[in-house]
């Protein structure tokens, strides 16, 4: 297991080290998910699906004391990584070792080893994202790789498609999934004080596994929507609809380079 010193002096484990480094920035320096009111109080009760490697609860583990998290990673590889960056804790915390649907099925997951925390059920729609990137190739493309700028116009989308297949080779695993209301009642929680959700491309259907009645526990929703699919499209809109509907106030993250390319944060609160 490859171990890594993040910016802020701490050692983890890791996958890939393009993974880890962005979900640090994302994380701990843009603070991505603790924006819009979205905040944690010590006692708190946490779900953190699409937890990846950990960094996200390995954050809040230092914003507040007496934390219970629930952490969801179906993918074996990456769930056992997970565990040893979570390891010694001073919470109460519970990891599960399967993704979150609207029913208990076992289904095949993308596994990228060299973006690991894009691993997905949903793969993005190849041709968009080929045009999102063109489309911002100064931005998305040349920041990162500065020769790229000598690329012609005419080739830049051939080159685009070409790095992003080798980046995303994939490897095809089988995982558990279950409904988030059979978590609820096995933990016999009567409360949910924050739903962090980053479950690439399939934000949907960990909603859909969420019965009427536990829509009154959860207080607060910070999560990703991903519209970089099929049919994805008008995806925001839906899960924001959704959500006013369950009498939460919705608001949605600034625009950037991230939205420009499909992906959206959405922070919710529930209504007194």
């Amino acid at each position: 297991m490859n171990k890594l010193k993040l910016p802020n002096g701490e050692d983890i484990f890791y996958i890939d080290e393009l993974t880890a480094l962005y979900v640090y920035n994302e994380i701990f320096v843009e603070n991505e998910y603790l924006r819009n009111g979205i905040a944690v109080k010590d006692g708190d009760i946490i779900f953190d699906v699409g937890a990846n490697i950990g960094l996200f609860t390995r954050f809040i583990a230092n914003q507040a004391q007496n934390l219970k998290i629930l952490t969801f990673e179906p993918i074996n590889t990456i769930f056992e990584v997970l565990e040893a960056n979570l390891a010694g804790l001073p919470h109460e915390i519970k990891d599960y070792n399967i993704g979150l649907s609207d029913k208990n099925e076992s289904i095949e997951f993308f596994y990228y080893p060299k973006v690991s925390a894009d691993s997905t059920a949903i793969p993005f729609d190849w041709d968009l994202k080929v045009n999102q990137y063109v489309k911002n190739y100064k931005e998305a493309v040349c920041k990162d790789i500065p020769i790229a700028r000598i690329v012609p116009k005419f080739l830049r989308k051939r080159v685009v498609r070409a790095g992003l297949k080798k980046i995303y080779e994939s490897e095809k695993v089988l995982c558990q999934l279950r409904p988030l209301n059979e978590i609820i009642k096995e933990n016999n929680l009567e409360r949910i004080d924050l739903l962090k959700v980053d479950a690439e491309n399939y934000e949907r259907h960990v909603l859909a596994g969420i019965s009427d009645n536990d829509w009154d526990i959860i207080s607060h929703i910070s999560m990703e929507v991903h519209e970089h699919i099929k049919g994805g499209e008008n995806l925001l809109s839906e899960i924001i609809e959704l959500l006013e509907s369950k009498e939460f106030e919705v608001t949605t993250g600034e625009e950037n380079l991230s939205t420009r390319l499909g992906v959206y944060m959405v922070y919710a609160i529930k209504k007194n």
